[in-house]
């Protein structure tokens, strides 16, 4: 473990304290809580900014038209009479 020295505005430290005593746990633990949040909630968001710009290139729509082809060319014609 590194240790780092932060400086908070006093709202934040307040948060953190109130946080400490409800948990019961040390302020350590609330400040890597919050920035384990912090950075799973940043790569949440860029999975889906990725996904919509891959999306804006090749819409879904234009893939699903392409499997469709693809089934009707694989699979045999039925008597829907």
């Amino acid at each position: 473990m590194r240790k780092v020295a932060i400086t908070l505005p006093e709202d934040l430290a307040e948060a953190v304290e109130q946080i400490r005593r409800r948990d019961r746990i040390p302020r350590s633990r609330v400040i890597q809580r919050a920035i384990a949040h912090y950075l799973a909630d940043l790569e949440h968001h860029q999975a889906i900014r990725a996904y919509e710009e891959g999306y804006r290139r090749r819409p879904e729509a234009a893939a699903a038209r392409a499997l469709a082809r693809a089934t009707a060319s694989v699979l045999p014609e039925e008597d829907w009479t």
